[in-house]
């Protein structure tokens, strides 16, 4: 069942990017178009800076999905009553203090993103109706419960929801000319629609949970583990939020808002790649976190390696051709003056599936409720990407942010997170190193050959070129299924599949 889910989850993520994917190519140059390129750049770095207000929940989501998932794995349903119930007051306490700092990025935005006299008022209206959305935080726990109770395929389902909701808002809204206004207010409302829709699917999951949690006094021990985990949770939410969601601040600032457009828009593929393999995680973070409680340490260890290699696998089958088509991409999708370049492209593609594969192992810790032992490291690792950044930013201009995160993962989590764990579960690190290794080697003619197709191949040879590269996905596969996997894995992933496929009963 754990693996059924951790499937679902995966292939509804899936859906939620095909969906993303087709509106985004349909509905961005109609975005180009209407609101016009600094219109557009700065509504995106507004997000950013919205982003960090959610380091004032001071970490409470992660410190929650670890004692859920432990509660859940014992079965424990007194526990799950507490810390939900723990949970609630302690988001009603953060959504104000994320008000009160709303209030004052809203004051400060047009310093922050240096837009026209004329786009002015705009963006301070725009920050306003972001504010809105920050009164329904209190409702975060509701999908906390359902993605430790392994229903994030439900979680998916809405998302997809959510998004079709809001491009179909933010193109009305753009063509009816409310601007960086119309942007914010398509996101305010989509967002709250999801979260009530996700408390009312986790509320018919669990009848009787929100009564009860409302009317249950949290025990000591409630407030003393969720505080207790939320502190480094923090920490490392905020090296996470510098690290990677501070790109577009930094091009915005030392570049211009309207450099922001071919710095994001030719990230886009692999940004989406990237997501979708985080989402493998994602999906199986809650099944490990259960193996862990119930001391099923080997067990555990062996789908770690797994979902690693699967990462690092299917990682490489769709960045390579992603990578390799950008240029032409881009050049059909909203004209070659918005290419940011292959140098972009690359960088967003190998830290693409370098990010996969770390959160997948950052993950497998957190979601024990280990987070602080990696605190350290990524305080460290956010110094050196905040830094380099900048530095080279300034220097080589668009590819600077790209390349800070590539020297930072270089610099600490390539070896830092092998070694951790090790210590932590005994994970072997030669099957770790192998699990990674071995898929990229047979990876590197695999990407030869592809960049040699796209190479000669431009806008009015695609059809031809996708399906020569298609090709060549398919036989990179099947290498790995042969080569890399042996035959007891070869096995244990078409009964898994088989048994994923088998109709059943809805859960």
């Amino acid at each position: 069942m754990r693996t059924r889910r951790s499937i679902l989850t995966f292939l509804t993520g899936e859906v939620f990017a095909g969906v993303t994917v087709i509106t985004g190519l349909l509905a961005t140059p109609l975005l180009l178009r209407w609101l016009g390129e600094e219109k557009f750049g700065a509504f995106r770095v507004a997000l950013d800076w919205y982003g960090y207000l959610s380091l004032l929940e001071l970490g409470l989501s992660g410190a929650l999905l670890a004692l859920l998932a432990k509660a859940i794995g014992q079965n424990d349903i007194q526990a799950i009553r507490q810390t939900l119930a723990a949970s609630l007051r302690a988001y009603l306490g953060a959504a104000v203090f994320m008000l009160i700092g709303g209030l004052g990025l809203a004051a400060a935005i047009t310093r922050l993103v240096p837009v026209s006299a004329a786009n002015a008022p705009d963006l301070r209206r725009g920050s306003m109706v972001l504010l809105f959305g920050l009164a329904f935080v209190p409702l975060s726990p509701f999908r906390a419960l359902a993605e430790a109770r392994q229903r994030g395929y439900r979680i998916n389902a809405l998302l997809v929801l959510q998004s079709l909701l809001i491009t179909g808002l933010a193109l009305v809204l753009a063509r009816a000319g409310w601007g960086i206004t119309g942007q914010c207010l398509a996101v305010v409302i989509a967002g709250v629609a999801f979260r009530f829709a996700v408390m009312a699917q986790t509320v018919r999951d669990c009848p009787g949970i929100l009564a009860t949690s409302i009317g249950l006094a949290p025990a000591t021990a409630a407030w003393r583990g969720l505080w207790n985990l939320n502190w480094p949770t923090l920490i490392f939410n905020v090296c996470g939020r510098v690290s990677l969601l501070t790109d577009n601040i930094i091009v915005a600032g030392l570049l211009g808002p309207a450099m922001v457009v071919p710095f994001f828009l030719t990230q886009r593929l692999a940004t989406l790649a990237q997501r979708e393999l985080q989402g493998i995680g994602n999906a199986s973070w809650a099944a490990l976190a259960e193996l862990y409680s119930r001391g099923e340490l080997a067990t555990f260890n062996q789908r770690l390696l797994e979902l690693t290699m699967l990462v690092t696998v299917v990682g490489t089958a769709v960045l390579v051709p992603l990578a390799a088509g950008n240029r032409h991409f881009i050049t059909l999708w909203v004209g070659p003056a918005r290419y940011g370049g292959d140098s972009v492209t690359m960088l967003a593609s190998i830290n693409a599936l370098l990010l996969a594969v770390f959160s997948l192992w950052g993950w497998s810790v957190s979601g024990t409720g280990q987070i602080g032992k990696m605190v350290g490291a990524m305080v460290a690792q956010t110094i050196i990407n905040f830094t380099c950044s900048i530095l080279l930013t300034r220097s080589l201009g668009v590819i600077g942010p790209l390349l800070g995160t590539l020297f930072s993962f270089l610099a600490v989590s390539m070896w830092y997170l092998p070694l951790l764990l090790r210590r932590l579960f005994g994970i072997s690190l030669k099957e770790l190193v192998g699990a990674v290794a071995l898929p990229l080697g047979l990876g590197l003619p695999y990407a030869l050959m592809v960049w040699c197709l796209a190479g000669g191949g431009g806008p009015t040879g695609m059809l031809e070129m996708t399906v020569q590269i298609a090709a060549l996905a398919l036989v990179y596969l099947a290498s790995c299924w042969l080569m890399v996997l042996k035959h007891p894995d070869r096995m244990r992933w078409a009964n898994r599949m088989r048994m994923t496929l088998r109709p059943r009963a809805a859960d």
